[in-house]
């Protein structure tokens, strides 16, 4: 990934735009969650565990809070739209913050939730909380559609298309 992106501001550009799509794949499950007649308990978990990784993987570039959720911690679904709009808040912060040294190539020396430690690149970070979501977000999918829900289309290219095919 990095060989592509010469220009640091066009690699911080099209990461805000995936973060955006990130949202607006969120704000569609999120809807399709509470409007699902019996949502399972299964479903609303890996909502919040979406919600709660992205937080952790923000704490662990640079804390704005006291300490990040567990990954698997317990949300109440009514908060789900709140904290996905705070993370997209707090993503953009970060994505702004090469002036204070949080460049996308700076190494992030963290600690696992098993106690082991790794070191990955901002850029790295960003793109495990954007494919992490997006397979999470599959299985959702899944378990929308065995529950007889027709689930949301959140492909990205669904989501950034015209709303009007394009006429040869």
């Amino acid at each position: 990934m990095h060989a592509f992106y010469l220009n640091v501001t066009a690699m911080e550009r099209d990461l805000n735009d995936w973060f955006t799509y990130n949202h607006e794949a969120n704000v569609e499950t999120i809807a399709a969650l509470r409007e699902a007649p019996h949502p399972t308990d299964k479903a609303l978990s890996i909502m919040g565990h979406v919600l709660n990784a992205h937080r952790v993987w923000l704490h662990r570039i640079h804390p704005l809070e006291k300490e990040a959720p567990q990954p698997w911690q317990a949300n109440d679904p009514a908060t789900f739209a709140a904290t996905n709009d705070r993370l997209l808040r707090d993503t953009r912060l970060y994505l702004q913050s090469g002036a204070f040294g949080l460049s996308l190539h700076k190494p992030i020396t963290y600690t696992n939730t098993k106690g082991e430690r790794f070191e990955n690149t901002i850029l790295e970070i960003f793109f495990q909380i954007l494919a992490h979501s997006a397979y999470h977000r599959g299985q959702l999918a899944l378990m929308l559609r065995q529950d007889g829900v027709a689930p949301p289309l959140t492909d990205y290219i669904f989501l950034r298309r015209n709303p009007q095919p394009v006429l040869s």
